[in-house]
């Protein structure tokens, strides 16, 4: 089972000794140095991890504020899931607990910002418990003075353990996923030895093809011959120009049948005229008449 603790206190010098003890300190570490410092929100993750930067922006947000408040969580996984962690590589273990811290309180507790340091640690005869240690700070980040009521707080809690099971789960699949991957598929001893190449057999040149009759005029052929002929025809009888007139002269007295005997009415008193004042009439009649439209 997940356990998570919360506390607070009104101290601002306190947190800044908090922010000391968690990136130093709880077990010795070799040649002063010191775990990453990890921001929660935008303000404090710009810090990258400078811990007297961090310190000094926790003193002065409880600046201006008559009770400021400062959160520390401690989160922890149970002993099954430290041995999951134990492994992992210690780089991708504490991503994943980095990625989980973020995603628990940006769901549980949004508007929040602080600080956290990720412990991997054991005991005796125990493999590596990893922990976090997260300390808030007194304002959330539109500047409003923070308060996390017991309900945010159980929310918290839930968050925390989902999103490292969901984390350790996709790890684990991403890992297994790899290693079959790099493993080659060898046959067994009993196979004797494996060729590096094998000789694939030749595919024989002469090969013998049956014997063919006398080839017989498909009907390709025929089509062709026989669309020559219809263009032909159509050449010389249906795209005559006569033959054109006529189609038109009839398309025109099924869409307008005054309209047509007007036309030919004219065109057989235009035929009885003589020859020059026909050639006038014809002249007279393609030029539009003024101010009327042309019909």
């Amino acid at each position: 089972m997940f356990f998570v603790e919360a506390r607070y206190h009104r101290s601002p010098k306190r947190a800044a000794d908090q922010v000391r003890y968690i990136a130093h300190r709880e077990e010795r570490l070799p040649d002063g140095a010191r775990r990453e410092l990890y921001g929660i929100g935008a303000r404090y993750r710009a810090f990258r991890g400078d811990e007297a930067a961090i310190r000094k922006a926790l003193i002065d947000d409880a600046r201006g504020l008559k009770r400021p408040v400062y959160f520390r969580f401690i989160l922890t996984v149970d002993n099954r899931t430290a041995e999951r962690f134990a492994r992992l590589d210690a780089r991708l273990a504490e991503r994943v607990i980095r990625d989980s811290v973020q995603k628990t309180f940006r769901s549980a507790a949004r508007g929040v910002q602080g600080v956290f340091s990720i412990h991997q640690h054991g005991g005796e005869e125990r493999a590596a418990h990893p922990h976090v240690h997260a300390l808030l700070s007194p304002r959330f980040e539109t500047g409003a003075p923070t308060h996390i009521s017991p309900q945010r707080i159980e929310r918290v809690k839930h968050h925390w353990e989902a999103e490292v099971l969901r984390a350790l789960d996709r790890q684990e699949r991403r890992l297994e996923k790899a290693r079959e991957s790099r493993t080659p598929s060898f046959p067994g001893p009993a196979a004797g030895p494996v060729p590096l190449f094998e000789r694939q057999p030749a595919p024989s040149r002469a090969r013998q093809e049956p014997e063919r009759g006398p080839r017989r005029v498909g009907p390709l052929t025929f089509a062709l011959l026989a669309g020559r002929k219809l263009g032909r025809l159509g050449r010389r009888y249906v795209w005559d120009g006569r033959w054109l007139r006529a189609a038109t002269r009839i398309n025109a007295m099924t869409r307008d049948p005054e309209r047509a005997a007007r036309r030919t009415t004219f065109r057989l008193m235009a035929s009885l005229l003589p020859g020059p004042m026909r050639d006038a009439l014809w002249s007279l009649h393609r030029l539009p008449a003024v101010g009327l439209r042309t019909r």
